[in-house]
């Protein structure tokens, strides 16, 4: 009997805590129901404010200016042109700003509408000022977002990608940094309704970013507001900071300019004989060194100053034409020392003619006055000398050539050098403190 009472008080007390948690459930789910209808009709509340206001009139209209704090996140960056002086740029837009209409303190979460058109709420109406086209559309269906919290704050983000404008300089070309600015204004609002600021940090950039000719080297923000006929129009602009890199132009320009004038140099190792030889080589190298010189201005628009590259180009063009030149005047020299001897043996001629007839002595002599004296005129002595005869003896030109070619091939090398070392100098300097 014992032990049928205690089974008996044990099933009571299983059945008690049975309906003790039943309860306590049914209370939880009421209360979740409560607060899930509570949000609901908060949120039909939100909707029911986005079918009653005007969505062309401003946060406290008639009141003080609504403030648009701005952040960018840039996703790509790339594309620099040259020639027509712009770049490509992908990012996402954020912007935060208050509107009174949307407070609602007793809701205790934010709501995030990614599929709302913007034209149903107020929007501030920016455009990109240096905007050269942006017909792009975006890669997702939705890149728009819009989150809206109790307290009447607003976050606004979509996703650009613009062409902007960015005008460069190109004094130190290669050596060059450009600055390109972006500039985000007001344009249907002026600084008594509407006034954009950077919210900080100001820009953010993608870490994956890697750009193939040029290195970020830092931004600057700041803002740009200006004073026009019709009034006062908030701006903001960030500048971008890009130095170009010198690897591509390294292999593709200096080496192969340098080795070329080194080429040219080869000519002061050929004898002064050898025109063919010579011709050929300097002529090769003087082609070879324009059309570096074309090449390198290929990709860059056409403007009337120098760059520091054609300072580059027309030096080695020089270095390359002085040494054609100075083999003209190496065969010149080399071909006086035959000339020096014909005239000598023109001059000997009426001794060595003096038994044959008179016929035969004038005929050489009017020769001779005519200029048209040749070896074949002196005959088998041509090369043979008279003491006191004939021109008095000189330079050998052979040697003036020889010389010559000695000078060149230590003049030429030695003044490169020196001004490799200027011109490095000078631009790394600038390209360092860059």
């Amino acid at each position: 009997m014992r032990r049928v009472h205690l089974f008996e008080l044990f099933c009571a007390v299983f059945l008690f805590n049975i309906c003790r948690l039943g309860k306590e459930n049914d209370v939880n789910a009421e209360s979740h129901i409560h607060a899930h209808h509570d949000n609901g009709t908060l949120l039909q509340a939100v909707f029911d404010t986005l079918e009653n206001y005007d969505g062309r009139v401003r946060p406290d209209f008639g009141g003080k200016p609504t403030v648009v704090q701005v952040q960018l996140y840039i996703a790509s960056l790339g594309s620099f042109s040259e020639i027509k002086m712009d770049y490509v740029m992908t990012f996402y837009l954020r912007q935060w700003w208050n509107d009174p209409r949307f407070e609602f303190p007793d809701m205790n979460q934010n709501i995030e509408l990614h599929n709302v058109d913007s034209s149903d709420i107020w929007t501030p109406s920016i455009y990109f000022v240096n905007e050269k086209d942006a017909g792009f559309r975006p890669s997702t269906d939705h890149a728009k977002a819009l989150w809206i919290w109790p307290s009447g704050d607003i976050f606004y983000g979509e996703k650009k990608t613009v062409i902007g404008s960015c005008p460069m300089q190109f004094h130190m070309y290669p050596f060059d940094s450009q600055t390109c600015t972006f500039q985000i204004a007001s344009y249907g609002y002026t600084t008594k309704d509407l006034i954009i600021e950077w919210e900080e940090p100001a820009v953010e950039f993608n870490p994956v970013i890697e750009l193939p000719e040029y290195v970020i080297a830092g931004w600057t923000s700041r803002d740009c507001t200006g004073n026009y006929t019709i009034g006062s129009f908030s701006c903001i602009e960030v500048k971008f900071k890009l130095v170009r890199q010198l690897g591509y132009y390294l292999i593709q320009t200096y080496v192969p300019s340098i080795l070329i004038v080194c080429l040219s140099w080869l000519t002061f190792w050929i004898s002064p004989n050898q025109a063919p030889a010579r011709v050929a080589l300097g002529i090769t190298t003087v082609l070879t060194a324009t059309t570096l010189t074309t090449v390198s201005r290929s990709s860059l628009p056409k403007f009337s100053y120098i760059r520091a590259i054609d300072i580059w180009m027309l030096v080695c063009t020089i270095y390359v034409f002085a040494a054609l030149v100075e083999f003209s005047l190496a065969y010149h020299f080399s071909l006086r020392k035959d000339r020096l001897r014909s005239l000598a043996e023109c001059l000997r001629i009426p001794r060595r003619f003096s038994r044959r007839s008179t016929y035969e002595l004038n005929s050489v002599q009017n020769r001779k006055v005519n200029g048209r004296c040749s070896r074949a005129d002196a005959g088998p002595t041509e090369f043979q000398t008279v003491p006191g005869e004939g021109p008095s003896q000189g330079v050998d030109g052979m040697t003036v050539a020889i010389k010559l070619d000695l000078f060149s091939k230590i003049g030429f090398p030695l003044s490169f050098i020196i001004f490799n070392g200027f011109y490095w100098g000078i631009y790394l300097s600038h390209y360092s403190a860059s």
